[in-house]
């Protein structure tokens, strides 16, 4: 399996590009390198086979969840970094499943 993670939103650019880029600032800031890169949610069962974690806007379909939980790819909800609410607690899940 691939070391990156992934953000989806419906086009790939205005939403998931701002939290894959907070992310991405997160991880500088603590020293952890490990690819980010904003995807559209169209092409998400095609991007999943390429990631370790999928960081979503909107809550994924069963279908995607589940194609997800049977690649090990750990899936976390990307709006605390939008709202700031619960951020924190959520970063530290995606650092711990970096290092999987």
């Amino acid at each position: 399996m691939a070391k990156k993670l992934i953000v989806a939103c419906g086009s790939g650019v205005a939403t998931s590009t701002t939290i894959a880029e907070k992310i991405k600032s997160r991880f500088e800031d603590d020293n952890i390198s490990y690819p980010v890169e904003a995807v559209d949610y169209k092409s998400i069962l095609n991007e999943l086979p390429q990631a370790s974690i999928y960081v979503y806007i909107a809550k994924p379909e069963t279908e995607v969840l589940e194609e997800a939980e049977r690649l090990g790819v750990a899936v976390f909800p990307g709006v605390p970094f939008l709202t700031g609410m619960g951020v924190d607690g959520v970063y530290e899940e995606i650092v711990a499943a970096t290092k999987k």
